[in-house]
């Protein structure tokens, strides 16, 4: 199984689609510091679920995306494609039947990932388990990145036992027992539960049967209630059915009295009517009088009315022409008296005084005005008091007119009322007449309708009688009904009942039993009737449940057997690797030092969890700890472990990341020879500096940057160039 090629997009620097291929077994990649080299490892790691944005040198996993730079922009999601030749077939299971294998994750910035197998969505542990016990699993000793040589030798005990079981290939064992383990725990589980139902079922069970005895009592009482609601029933009926005709008897009866009744009642109104129409002229008469002595007293009325009307209007006129005749003095008075000077008249004669006594020609023209003025006024004044004595002297004509024609007025309506007065008096005399009359036919009908009363209060009476019966039969009728419904429930005829078989019964009596009967099933409380059934019901499920934990049993058995089969093989397949990996250490550590010894060593002697320590002493120097070795020595060691295990579990490639970085020459020299050595069965792709490397390498991958933040690959077949160079 090889690795073919590398698909890149968006990746840390690798921000343009990227194809990278790996033609040959021993493929060195190189370039300058920071160009992006370690990347391809970290891409590698990536695409095999890696979930640590630690060990992929990053805060975040969104880190693992082109963060963009001062001419690109930030990409929105990266995707990696492995594409694996298994033209060998080492991957079985349903993918042994493809040559190709391509495995593809793609992840955008929400950090939301989706994983392919050839082109098909799957998950992150399908992924996984692929590469189970190939060196490629979650602690693959396949990819060895910068600083982490170092830590192998210097792992914990636990941890370096990982790498031993995933050469061994008990990954996949554990993996089983982890699920085994899980289906142990969930038959347990199931189980308890089981048996939890189990003791609740026959706990119910033990209720059902106590609840299957209040049934059985009930189901008794019930029908002693049933039998005596029937006789109840059969009473009601027969009782009903009694009344009901007893009481259509009574309605029939009562319908006759209430006919007789009304023919009273029709009678007297028929003589009502004969007094009314025999008495109809008179009737008349009376209304015809009381209009006549009704319109005489209006007229009466109206005419005192009017006189008293004349009466007030000559008072009036008598009262203004007096007023008038007393202006028509005073004006006459105040024109003829001129010597009774006014206030003006007085300023006129001051005026001439002042006349007189000027000297001044102006001044006196002035006062002359004045007085010429003063003197106008006067006569405008006195023409104007005879024409108010003139406008009183006429006054004083009309009113005079006025009163002599109210009093004429006054002496014809003194005549109309004596007239009215007698007629007035010769209509009461003729309605006093008529309503003598009129007393005597009202007497009469008011004694007819108090017989009509009467009979009608008769009538209502036996109605509200034949009502109430009717209800009272409705009521016997609604029993009778409803009777013999359970009658008809079973199967009795009413007209079948023979009644002296039910006349040493009565009702109060067989209600009392009922009623005892119903408070010993209310003081049963609620009754299960479904118990019987539910007893067979859950009696069926017990056994069914007892079976279940049978077949639990027997597959709790069979788990804890696969646990014990998978940790015997697991044991036997981690020791006997164990001893295997030892037997190569103890080559590989002194073909690589020139000398020397190693070997690894078991802290507990139970295999199958002991822990593992790594003992090494190069040559010319004591037994010393791993701590106490060089950085050179503690690659080197690390390296004759790593090779051990590809030697004896090859994985599909080896990915190693500046490992030759701090080996001198003559190191290099044995690193490069055991790599080139084991290239015929394992794919060597190594990210180094050393030039050693880069002349034993079959393909020469440079990685530049000459866009700043923007890696770029270029190859070099290294036979083809020194074919070419030759030439």
């Amino acid at each position: 199984m090889q690795l073919k090629y590398l698909r890149l997009a968006g990746f840390k620097s690798f921000v343009d689609p990227t194809r990278i291929s790996f033609p040959t077994n021993m493929v060195a990649v190189v370039g300058p510091n920071g160009c992006g080299k370690s990347n391809i490892i970290d891409a590698v790691r990536w695409v095999l679920g890696e979930l640590s944005a630690k060990n992929l040198r990053g805060d975040s996993m969104s880190d693992v995306i082109f963060n963009g730079t001062e001419l690109r922009k930030p990409s929105g999601q990266c995707s990696i494609e492995l594409l694996f030749d298994n033209s060998m077939g080492r991957l079985g299971g349903e993918y042994a039947q493809y040559n190709e294998i391509s495995i593809k994750r793609v992840m955008n910035r929400d950090g939301h990932s989706n994983y392919y197998i050839n082109n098909t969505n799957c998950r992150r542990k399908d992924v996984q388990d692929i590469f189970l016990g190939t060196g490629l699993g979650p602690r693959s000793y396949a990819i060895i990145e910068q600083g982490m040589v170092s830590k192998i030798v210097s792992a914990k005990p636990e941890d370096l036992r990982i790498y031993i079981e995933e050469v061994a290939g008990i990954s996949k064992y554990k993996e089983r027992r982890k699920e085994t383990e899980s289906k142990i725990k969930r038959t347990k589980e199931n189980l308890s539960r089981v048996k939890d139902i189990k003791d609740e079922i026959t706990r119910l069970v033990r209720r059902l049967k106590g609840q299957a005895k209040a049934a059985e009592k009930y189901n008794s009482l019930v029908e002693s209630e049933q039998d005596l609601k029937l006789k109840i029933s059969i009473l009601n009926s027969l009782r009903a059915r009694d009344k009901r005709d007893s009481i259509h008897s009574k309605i029939q009866d009562l319908s006759n009295e209430l006919k007789v009744k009304k023919l009273e009642g029709e009678t007297i109104q028929i003589k009502i009517e004969q007094i009314k129409e025999e008495h109809h002229e008179t009737l008349n008469a009376f209304d015809e009088a009381q209009k006549e002595y009704y319109s005489v007293g209006s007229d009466l009325a109206r005419l005192e009315e009017k006189l008293q009307n004349l009466n007030k209007s000559e008072k009036i006129s008598k009262d203004d022409l007096a007023k008038a005749r007393l202006g028509y003095d005073e004006a006459i008075k105040k024109a003829n008296d001129f010597e009774d000077l006014s206030p003006k008249e007085k300023a006129l004669n001051l005026v001439d005084q002042l006349i007189i006594g000027l000297e001044n020609h102006r001044l006196k023209q002035v006062a002359e005005k004045l007085r010429g003025l003063l003197v106008s006024i006067l006569n405008i004044a006195s023409a104007q008091t005879q024409n108010l004595a003139e406008e009183f002297t006429h006054r004083i004509n009309s009113l005079t007119t006025q009163i002599e024609e109210l009093q004429e007025t006054k002496s014809d309506i003194s005549k109309q009322l004596t007239f009215s007065a007698d007629e007035r008096s010769t209509a009461e005399s003729k309605l006093t007449k008529i309503k003598h009359e009129q007393s005597e036919v009202d007497k009469q009908i008011k004694d007819l309708e108090h017989q009509k009363s009467i009979t009608q209060l008769d009538e209502r009476s036996l109605e509200e009688k034949i009502n109430q019966h009717k209800l009272d039969l409705r009521t016997f009728e609604v029993q009778l009904d409803n009777a013999s419904e359970i009658l008809k429930e079973n199967n009795i005829e009413l007209n079948e009942i023979n009644h002296s078989d039910y006349k040493d019964f009565d009702i109060p009596s067989v209600e009392e039993e009922l009623t005892s009967i119903q408070t010993k099933i209310s003081n049963l409380g609620p009754i299960n009737l479904a118990a019987p059934d539910e007893i067979k019901s859950e009696s069926k499920r017990a056994d069914d449940l007892e079976n279940q934990i049978t077949d639990l049993n027997g597959a709790l058995e069979k788990l804890q057997l696969a646990i014990k089969k998978i940790d015997s093989e697991s044991r036997s397949k981690f020791e006997e690797s164990f001893n295997k990996v030892n037997d190569k250490i103890r080559e590989n550590f002194p073909r690589l030092f020139g000398g020397g010894k190693a070997e690894l060593k078991l802290l507990d002697k139970d295999a199958l969890t002991s822990g593992i320590i790594f003992m090494a002493t190069p040559p010319g120097k004591k037994n010393s700890s791993i701590s106490q070795l060089s950085g050179g020595e503690k690659a080197l060691t690390a390296l004759s472990l790593v090779f051990a295990l590809f030697q004896l579990n090859p994985a599909p490639f080896c990915m190693l990341d500046e490992v030759d970085a701090p080996l001198d020459d003559l190191n290099t020299i044995r690193f490069v020879n055991m790599v080139e050595e084991m290239s015929e069965q394992v794919q060597f792709i190594f990210i180094t500096h050393n030039k050693i490397s880069m002349q034993k390498s079959d393909h020469l991958m440079g990685i530049t940057m000459q866009e700043a933040g923007v890696s770029r690959v270029v190859s070099v077949d290294v036979d083809q160039a020194l074919e070419l160079a030759a030439s």
